[in-house]
Order: structure tokens, then C-alpha cells, then sequence
């Protein structure tokens, strides 16, 4: 019965097959506005959140107009618990028939382009927050979640010299949200990271900031820029190795850094 509805509505042409996705398991509605990527992506994939470099495009944190969509989802077992809490709640007590009737089930789609878009999709046990936009109809991660995202993982919020730009320019700006998620989520590391960058960069005093420099701990593998490599200035209150080029020339890289010989420390 549902190949034959199928059938039908698609010989009146009122359903066709997304073509970024295997047949028959995607289909755009005829008369409905072209969807953006970010849109199909979120109806595709129920739990996927839009992240990182698309999340700071959308709330305004970057001027760049990123090729890539970056996307958040849960790993395989998350997802299926999730899919399973999902139908059990949309259907109810017509769950044991829709089985029964072997009808879809809510099932992962591996995609890699949609609407022309190459897609970049982190499976994330934490997702972290984010809400729901109805216009465009989306998941977006929170502001504060994204200055996290950007210590965490700045290769795909556009660069770690990008994400300087970015605190600088926003830091103060959304500085409780800021807080209040790194505070919550972040790891001490990321904290180190948002805390030099909040008082070294931006030049802003708060009392969280100082509480997170008791995660400060000396580490050759400490560094601003988690994917750069070790560079000999660095922060002797953070503990971190300030391997950001433009802060070397910008006299930002903070008042207590100093040029040590690594050659002397046997690095």
C-alpha cells in the first residue's frame, strides 16, 4: 500500500526523488519553496544540528560565506536510541502496526552533498544547545556553544586565527553566554584556550575567567592552536603556548609571554 501511494503521487509529479540521497528515501514536495541545504539536511536527519563555521555564519560571528555545512549529530547508538524514543512518542499506540505493516522506519542517512553543498558531518555524543528556528526550519547551535566549538575544535570554525577574530570582535559582546557554557561544558583545556583569549585578546576581567586559570598546567602539548605547532612564546599565567602567528605581531599575545629557548629546556 505505501509503494502504491508512492507510485501514485509520483506519476502526478506532486513528489520527486531528492537526488542526494539513495531512491526512495528522500522526496521533495511539488509547489513547496527550494529548500536551502540547511533545511534539508535538518528534515533528513531529525537530530543533526547546524555547528561550528555554519552555526557562526548564521548568528552573525563571521563574514565568510563557508562552501562546507557543518553538521552535529549523534554517534550510531545515540541516534538509534533517539529514533526509537522518537517514533515510540510520534506513534504512540499505532507503533506495533506501523511495524507490523512493515512501514519506514526512521533510519540514518549517510549524506555527503545536499542542495550542491558539501557536508561535513561530526558525530558528537554532546551536541551541546541549541533551538529550533521556524524560518528557516532548522536546529542551530547556541551562541555560547559556538565560542566553545571554537576552542574545541577551531579547523572547523574557519581556523584558529579566525576564531581570534571572532572573540575579539564578539567576545565581550556575548560574554555571559560565553561563560556560562565553557563554565558548564568545557573541558580544562578549553577553558585555558577561552580564558587567554578572553583576558589576553578581548582584555576582559571577570571572576570565572581567573577561576579557570587554576586548570592552567605547564605541557608541551599545550597550545592556543590545538592542530598548529608548538611556537616558544608563551603565557606563563595559562600555561599556553601562543602559536598564532598574528598575535606575535600584533602585541596581543599577552602581557605575560615571554620568548623562551626551547633548545635550553631540551624540547
Amino acid at each position: 500500500m505505501y509503494k502504491a501511494v508512492v507510485d501514485r503521487l509520483s506519476s502526478f509529479h506532486l513528489i520527486s526523488p531528492a537526488r542526494d540521497f539513495k531512491p526512495g528515501a528522500v522526496f521533495q514536495l511539488f509547489g513547496r519553496p527550494k529548500p536551502s541545504a540547511m533545511e534539508v539536511a535538518c528534515a533528513v536527519d531529525p537530530f543533526a544540528c547546524v555547528s561550528h563555521l555554519s552555526a557562526m555564519e548564521f548568528h552573525g560571528l563571521t563574514d565568510r560565506f563557508s562552501k562546507i555545512l557543518y553538521l552535529t549529530t549523534p554517534p550510531d547508538k545515540e541516534w538509534r536510541e533517539q529514533a526509537q524514543d522518537r517514533m515510540a512518542r510520534d506513534l504512540g499506540q499505532h507503533i506495533a502496526v506501523h511495524r507490523a505493516a512493515r512501514l519506514p522506519m526512521l533510519r540514518y542517512l549517510d549524506f555527503e552533498r545536499v542542495e550542491g553543498v558539501r557536508v561535513e558531518l561530526m558525530r558528537r555524543s554532546s551536541r551541546g544547545a541549541f533551538k529550533a528556528i521556524k524560518s528557516p526550519a532548522i536546529r542551530v547551535a547556541m551562541v555560547g556553544r559556538v565560542f566553545l566549538d571554537m576552542v574545541r575544535e577551531p579547523d572547523n570554525c574557519g581556523g584558529m586565527q579566525h576564531v581570534v577574530a571572532a572573540y575579539r570582535e564578539y567576545g565581550s559582546q556575548y560574554l555571559s553566554l560565553i561563560l556560562e557554557e565553557i563554565d558548564r561544558h568545557g573541558k580544562p583545556i578549553e577553558k585555558v584556550r577561552a580564558g587567554y583569549l578572553l583576558e589576553a585578546v578581548c582584555r576582559i576581567q571577570h571572576p570565572r575567567i581567573d577561576g579557570w586559570k587554576a586548570f592552567a598546567q605547564r605541557g608541551g602539548s599545550r597550545m592556543l592552536d590545538p592542530q598548529g605547532e608548538y611556537a616558544p612564546t608563551f603565557s606563563e599565567t595559562w600555561k599556553l603556548s601562543i602559536n598564532v602567528p598574528s598575535l606575535l605581531t600584533d602585541g596581543r599575545a599577552g602581557e605575560d609571554s615571554s620568548w623562551e629557548d626551547l633548545a635550553g629546556e631540551g624540547t
